[in-house]
């Protein structure tokens, strides 16, 4: 009993220290310690903020990177420690800043730089609807001026500075802020990619700056200068796509895919942000990560281009056109003083994978903002894919179907000779049109067969065949073969060009001639096809018959793990039946253009390494006649089909040079040692 009693008492005595412990603790904090926590407390507060997830990397069929990512400074406002009242002095000191250090910043305004104001947007694009939207918004008159609009701004914002080039850009700045949602739930971004020293300044001069912070977030980091066209870039979401983007998950401050790759691919390559929860003080300091959800990086794509076969066409591009122009001016019988721009597109014949896809001119993306206004202004149109998007008649690369049609329609024997005498009579006088050797020399190529007609390109040769197998079923035959369609290739933009037919002459309320299907046999009159199409037509012909859907995906990977997630297979699309000897008879007459004396591309292939097949050709067009070239390689067992096009550049067979770049590239001693290394690592 004693001792029960003696317990009691000591849990009480426990009970009373406690007590008085806690109440000393009480009165610590709130009487002798109270008015310095309150201070504190009202210096610090939660702020939560998005925490970018870094996109998933861009490779190239071996691994090698194309596009990847670093970390880097960004300025952004914070609406938690946002001074309103000090809008106009802290921006124009950050301005300020940031002009002294040559830093862009963000400033969508479509409004000049400079008094008196004018918009700078074109008509119909997407700058002219978001000013509209934006002046519908406020109930502003829709005709209003960029003069009132300064005026109308500068009121709405309370800007008192006479300063008109600062007002300008104070101006954009809020209405930047504005239209992008800035609030306590969504800070602002104002400038990304900001060197360090401008960081250390700004944070020098925080004290004057309340609401500034500096953040890190990843941007793209791009690993080759080349394909342009087919990487595309990444930027903020402009206002008119925001609407759709944002019932998928999007905030008006995120950067979106462009175009290219970047865009197709945006749904594996976008991350999913993480938030971070952090105590901060009202200069914006963080002094404890309170709680942090990290994000989920974006999933790598794999390319199907080698890079290393790109850069060597690009190359090849900007040396040849150039050079075209400077020797077509020595030269008028070779053309190409006006050549503009080229392509190039290199496909895997088993797959459909393009291996290359270049166009010249070709520009920086890294570059893309600052000089947009001087590449939307070039005369080469730098910004235009001539790969998926110029369309070309194919000239004498189309003879290859006008054979196909032939020979499996019976006009023609593999072995049949025909007597060729330079001039096509048939439908004399109104329409005699000539071989090219007979017009230049006068001369003839006698009696030849198809492969032989194939190798020394005789229009007259194929002029006759043409007639035979009528508009009709050479316009169906160059269907099958994928000429006037689009491709499908995963990046926009794509054309689909047409082919030469009497139906699509009928619908325009003209009338097809029958001695216009001489010249359509030979790749003019209306056809005009891309270079895309023009190669796919060449692999579906090696292929005998079989033709795939180009594409440049070749899988996706975890950024993580390295784990394949995704790889789509080949899609055969179409399949053409094709006798062994119609195929052999065009495969041999393609060898022989190549590769023996008197062949059309001889001059380069004559000796190669590796057995090839070509064919010129040249196609008349305004400003001078276009060249092409297409190839394949190797003969017995094709693996690559090319197509090389340049616009306005005179004969076909000046520019066999770069589809030898491109093969010296697939063919050449490291490519076996590429494979093994970058796809025992993709494995690995």
């Amino acid at each position: 009993m004693n001792r029960n009693k003696a317990r009691v008492w000591v849990l009480v005595a426990v009970a009373l220290v406690a007590a008085v412990v806690f109440v000393g603790r009480l009165y610590f904090l709130q009487i002798v310690s109270g008015e310095e926590y309150l201070e504190r407390s009202a210096k610090r507060t939660a702020r939560t903020v998005t925490v970018t997830a870094p996109r998933g990397e861009i490779l190239d069929r071996f691994g090698r990177p194309l596009v990847t990512n670093r970390m880097s400074f960004s300025v952004v406002f914070d609406a938690m420690t946002w001074d309103k009242e000090r809008r106009e002095e802290v921006l124009t000191a950050l301005i300020a800043l940031c002009d002294g250090a040559g830093q862009e910043y963000i400033d969508t305004l479509p409004v000049s730089a400079a008094s008196p104001f004018a918009y700078t947007y074109e008509d119909g694009s997407g700058d002219q609807k978001a000013v509209a939207a934006y002046l519908d918004d406020r109930k502003w008159e829709e005709n209003t001026t960029a003069d009132e609009l300064i005026r109308l701004l500068a009121e709405r914002y309370d800007l008192k500075t006479q300063d008109s080039a600062l007002l300008r850009k104070l101006c954009g700045v809020c209405y930047e802020m504005e239209t992008r949602g800035f609030s306590k739930s969504a800070p602002y971004t104002f400038a990304r990619d900001v060197d360090r020293e401008l960081v250390t300044r700004i944070k020098e001069h925080s004290r004057s700056l309340p609401g500034v912070l500096i953040d890190v977030e990843p941007i793209r980091e791009y690993k080759t200068s080349a394909a342009a066209h087919i990487l595309g870039r990444v930027d903020i979401i402009y206002r008119e796509e925001y609407a759709a983007l944002r019932e998928k998950g999007y905030k008006m401050t995120d950067m979106v895919g462009k175009d290219g790759v970047e865009k197709s691919y945006e749904h594996y390559l976008r991350g999913i942000d993480g938030s971070k929860t952090t105590e901060t003080t009202t200069t914006g300091k963080t002094t404890t990560v309170l709680y942090e959800e990290p994000p989920v990086l974006g999933k790598n794509c794999v390319l199907t281009i080698d890079l290393k076969m790109q850069e060597a066409a690009e190359k090849a591009l900007a040396e040849l056109v150039p050079r075209l122009r400077a020797e077509g001016k020595t030269n008028s019988r070779w053309g190409g003083d006006n050549a503009k721009g080229a392509a190039v597109v290199a496909i895997d014949v088993k797959t459909g994978g393009l291996l290359v896809s270049a166009s010249y001119p070709t520009y920086d993306i890294t570059q893309y903002k600052k000089q947009y206004n001087a590449l939307a202004k070039d005369k080469y149109l730098p910004l235009f894919n001539r790969a998926i998007q110029g369309t070309f008649p194919p000239g004498s690369t189309f003879k290859m179907i006008t054979a196909v049609a032939g020979l499996e329609q019976g006009v023609i024997g593999p072995d049949e000779k025909m007597l060729t005498t330079g001039k096509y009579m048939y439908y004399a006088p109104s329409t005699t049109p000539m071989c090219d050797i007979f017009r230049q020399y006068g001369k003839t190529h006698g009696k030849i067969d198809v492969s032989e007609a194939i190798k020394v390109s005789c229009n007259y040769f194929f002029y006759d065949v043409g007639r035979q197998v009528g508009i009709d079923s050479l316009a169906d035959w160059a269907g099958r073969f994928g000429l006037g369609q689009k491709t499908g290739i995963e990046i926009a933009g794509e054309v689909s060009g047409q082919v030469a037919s009497r139906v699509a002459r009928e619908e325009k309320g003209k009338t097809w001639y029958p001695g216009e299907t001489l010249s359509a046999a030979i790749g003019q009159s209306d056809t005009m096809v891309t270079p895309i199409q023009l190669a796919n037509y060449v692999a579906q012909l090696v292929n005998r018959g079989v033709r795939y859907k180009p594409h440049l995906l070749k899988s996706v990977r975890d950024p993580d793990t390295n784990e394949e997630i995704e790889a789509p297979l080949p899609e055969v699309v179409s399949r053409i039946e094709m006798s062994d000897s119609t195929y052999q008879a065009v495969i041999d007459g393609l060898h022989a253009g190549a590769q023996e004396v008197g062949g059309t591309s001889y001059s380069v292939f004559g000796s190669y390494g590796v057995a090839v097949g070509g064919k010129t050709g040249s196609a008349q067009a305004p400003g001078g006649s276009h060249a092409l070239y297409v190839a394949f390689a190797p003969i017995d067992d094709p693996e690559v089909a090319i197509a090389v096009v340049v616009e306005n550049g005179g004969q076909g067979s000046r520019i066999p040079s770069v589809a030898k770049a491109v093969f010296d590239a697939y063919f050449g001693a490291s490519f076996e040692n590429d494979r093994r290394t970058y796809e025992g690592a993709l494995i690995g």
